[in-house]
């Protein structure tokens, strides 16, 4: 072994004894349980394993590892196989070259350095004629550790219809290859050695245990959900049936204290047939990993296994070893817990990274999407709430629209976060837009924290809807009127589309939070429904050729759509909206709406603080990284909170992209946008019109409704009156009575 990196995932100080030794911050019992999931993970390094790129196989025989490795090149592909002890020394590797048409699966090896292969062309027939037929021929082959062919012996003739479905090498010798016509059989030396008709299709997941026993995912019908259940290779018979609660969520391994170890969930679990539930092993967070998944996993023990780890920022793959930490020697610190339905990415990563270097704190994540079912896909978000509701309110909450917010706010279940941001002497709240802080205020106070932030919005050309900043729904009537017949208002858009398009951009205007009061049976929202139903309840088979036989952005220029849903994340989406999907001057107007406001502000990752936690300083020590400008200057997605950023990006989007060349100049260039094989240069932005956006995006100041319960309320009332069956007055009452009901149970 040329070389051995220790790859510090886990906190650095969580293996000192001497730390442990001394104590540290009382954690409670979060502290405890997190220390049960902490494993120290080792990147395993061997000669020639440097140049991998895409893992294929990986497996343990004995004392040695089984790699194969794949590389993409220009004409055809190459495999690496190798084969070396568990340290990474003692290396035997070949590598086996093939055409552009020819592929491996399904890679077996025994403990004598032999693999066994499903070998696959793709193969021209019948190249004589004009109309060329193509088709799979496989082949199972035998290389010994060299890499010198053993044995080749083809699966199925010319003509005929034929996959392989799997292919294993079992503990007694045999191998079993699975194809549409059951499971034959054939010794190591290419021999026939039986075949088996299965009682049942082995259409589902298949999984090979330490001891060769086959198990099969199958779906049951009346549980309406898969299960496992164990084929017996000798006589095709199944077993009964297991389950696993939330199995399509797993991807299953072989264990070795265990029948399975499961990836999922945030980590790595082991499962007997017949349990009950789950057994958490390994936390992803708990142990600092930058990654959110491991694959080829292989156990030596439940407190050791391998598998190739991919870092989720930078995508590279690497070999690990995964040993448990002691608990005891992982080190104290107060816990911070943190909730959310489905866990971003962007907050994941950061949670490591402040787990690996505050000496005083880690986070533990609860992602209550694990609790979801097959039955019950909201099982989740139902237990998150009964939690907060019943008092296990966590440190820091993740928020995202299936969470009730306003109702969360209004019974003050957040802290004020303006009380930090004014004590923090390096941040400041003018240094931030402030209608975006302002609309995630909750009577005066701020109750999350936005790290960034998009606009939703809808434009027009200037030419037809003005250059306002909003608009009414009699405004756009009047407009439409004096355009041919036939221009849409949006492209392709249903009745039911556009009621949740306009709850979702307009929808604040019949409701304050605040007041808990609503106004559904107003002229307005009359007005609203009547303009919908005007709306297609589907659309015509033939509108994908006939009103789409021009692109999208043709269709804008053309004038047959009136109106674009704008969702402006960047200057250049703006540029691109003006001078190349409309090709002149743009107004980003809105919505309409009775109060003209029909722009909303809308926030990917938003952050919140229990107003009940114990350890406040802990928390905003997590969340103020969202507004230093190490953060707000990282090139994510949408619009920085910070102004200074704001203002970085202004001036970029004032010149031309650059490359670098060969002599490491920066050397400019065009930017460009195709419409009907026409290149359309996309000239830089001017100083007005970045003037124009920003003053703009400063004047929204309302908050994008995605309120599921809210939409669907009013959705389920308006049916009648799109269908004739009730009028318009009698559907508003319904909706303003049963919102009224939903705002004031939920505030």
């Amino acid at each position: 072994m040329n070389r051995k990196r220790v790859l510090v995932y886990f906190l650095a100080v969580c293996m000192s004894l001497a730390l442990a030794a001394c104590g540290g911050k009382d954690g409670g019992s979060a502290a405890v349980s997190s220390k049960e999931y902490v494993y120290k993970a080792e990147e395993v390094s061997a000669e020639g394993m440097e140049n991998f790129n895409q893992f294929q196989n990986f497996s343990i025989k004995g004392e040695r590892m089984y790699i194969a490795a794949m590389e993409w090149l220009e004409e055809g592909s190459r495999a690496t196989f190798m084969n070396c002890k568990m340290d990474g020394s003692d290396v035997k590797s070949f590598t086996m070259d093939m055409s552009q048409n020819s592929y491996l699966s399904y890679i077996n090896s025994d403990e004598q350095g032999n693999y066994y292969i499903i070998y696959d062309e793709f193969v021209e027939q019948n190249s004589e004629e004009e109309d060329s037929v193509y088709e799979d021929i496989y082949y199972l082959i035998k290389v010994d550790g060299t890499g010198k062919e053993v044995w080749k012996l083809p699966l199925n003739e010319s003509g005929q219809n034929y996959w392989v479905k799997w292919m294993h090498l079992f503990p007694d010798g045999r191998i079993g290859v699975a194809d549409q016509n059951g499971v034959s059989f054939y010794d190591t030396e290419g021999k026939p050695a039986g075949h088996l008709d299965p009682k049942e299709e082995l259409d589902g997941g298949t999984y090979f245990l330490k001891d060769g026993t086959v198990v099969i995912s199958v779906y049951n019908e009346a549980l309406n959900k898969n299960v496992l259940r164990k084929l017996d290779i000798n006589t095709g018979e199944y077993s009964e049936e297991y389950e696993i609660s939330g199995l399509n969520g797993y991807s299953l391994y072989p264990g070795a204290d265990s029948d399975f170890l499961l990836v999922g969930n945030g980590g790595i679990y082991s499962y007997n047939l017949g349990d009950a539930q789950v057994k958490k092993l390994l936390d992803f967070i708990d142990s600092d990993m930058s990654s959110s998944y491991v694959y080829h996993l292989s156990a030596v023990s439940e407190k050791e296994f391998y598998g190739v780890m991919a870092d989720d920022m930078t995508g590279e793959e690497a070999l690990m070893k995964f040993t448990k930490v002691d608990p005891k020697d992982v080190a104290d610190k107060t816990v911070l817990t943190l909730a959310c339905y489905y866990l971003d990415w962007e907050v994941r990563k950061y949670v490591v990274e402040f787990n690996k270097s505050n000496p005083d704190y880690r986070i533990t994540i609860t992602d209550y999407s694990q609790y979801d079912t097959d039955e019950d896909y909201t099982a989740g978000i139902t237990k998150l709430n009964t939690d907060i509701v019943s008092g296990k309110m966590p440190d820091i909450l993740l928020l995202n629209d299936n969470i009730p917010v306003e109702s969360y706010a209004a019974k003050g279940l957040f802290e004020d976060l303006y009380f930090y941001i004014d004590q923090d002497t390096e941040l400041k709240r003018e240094d931030y837009f402030q209608n975006v802080l302002k609309v995630h205020e909750n009577n005066g106070e701020l109750y999350c924290l936005p790290s960034r932030f998009i606009i939703y919005t809808v434009t027009g050309k200037t030419a037809d809807v003005g250059n306002g900043t909003g608009w009414t729904l009699q405004e756009l009537k009047d407009v439409l009127a004096a355009k041919p017949e036939g221009t849409q208002v949006f492209s392709g858009m249903t009745r039911q589309e556009m009621l949740y398009y306009s709850i979702r951009m307009s929808g604040n205007q019949f409701i304050d939070w605040e007041s808990g009061k609503c106004n559904f049976n107003t002229e307005g929202f009359i007005s609203l429904l009547e303009f919908i139903k005007d709306f297609p309840e589907e659309l015509p088979e033939d509108y994908w050729e006939k009103d789409m036989g021009m692109s999208w952005d043709e269709q804008l220029r053309q004038g047959k759509v009136l109106l674009d849903q704008t969702v402006l994340d960047s200057f250049s989406g703006y540029n691109y909206l003006k001078k190349a999907f409309f090709g002149e001057d743009v107004t980003m107007i809105g919505f309409p709406s009775e109060n003209k406001k029909g722009s909303a502000i809308g926030a990917n990752i938003k952050l919140s603080m229990s107003s009940k936690s114990k350890n406040k300083d802990g928390v905003w020590q997590f969340l103020r990284y969202f507004l230093t400008e190490e953060y707000q200057e990282k090139d994510n997605y949408g619009w920085p909170l910070s102004l200074k950023q704001a203002e970085l990006m202004a001036q970029k989007a004032q010149k031309k992209p650059t490359y670098e060349d060969e002599n490491g100049n920066q050397v400019e260039y065009d930017e460009t946008y195709n419409i009907n094989g026409v290149d359309i240069v996309i000239e830089p932005m001017t100083q007005e019109e970045v003037e124009e956006v920003l003053g703009f995006m400063q004047s929204v100041d309302q908050l994008y409704t995605n309120n599921q319960a809210l939409i669907d309320i009013i959705s389920e009332e308006a049916a009648p009156y799109f269908a004739g069956q009730k009028n318009v007055k009698e559907v508003v009452d319904i909706i303003q009575n049963r919102v009224q009901i939903y705002v004031s149970e939920n505030r």
